[in-house]
């Protein structure tokens, strides 16, 4: 379960709009629910709110959160060498 200090640091990251993103990597990974049909954004939602639990759910927020780290690091070192500070 994704714990009220993880929630907000994965809110500073992320924002409002994550879900998108999850149900990339859900289906990237071939994760559906268990009738074979993709998860909505509502459980999405209702996993990182911490009323639902779903491991696989909370692990593609986890790797969402991850990604946009280093997506946003890579863009701050691109900025940083265009505008030669080090």
């Amino acid at each position: 379960m994704i714990r009220k200090k993880q929630r907000e640091k994965i809110k500073e990251v992320l924002g409002y709009h994550y879900t998108d993103g999850v149900l990339k990597i859900l289906k990237e990974n071939k994760v559906t629910s268990r009738n074979g049909k993709p998860y909505g954004s509502s459980m999405i939602r209702n996993v990182f709110n911490g009323l639902n639990e779903n491991e696989d759910i909370e692990n593609a927020i986890i790797e969402l959160f991850i990604r946009t780290q280093e997506d946003i690091r890579e863009t701050e070192e691109t900025r940083n060498r265009i505008l030669g500070i080090s």
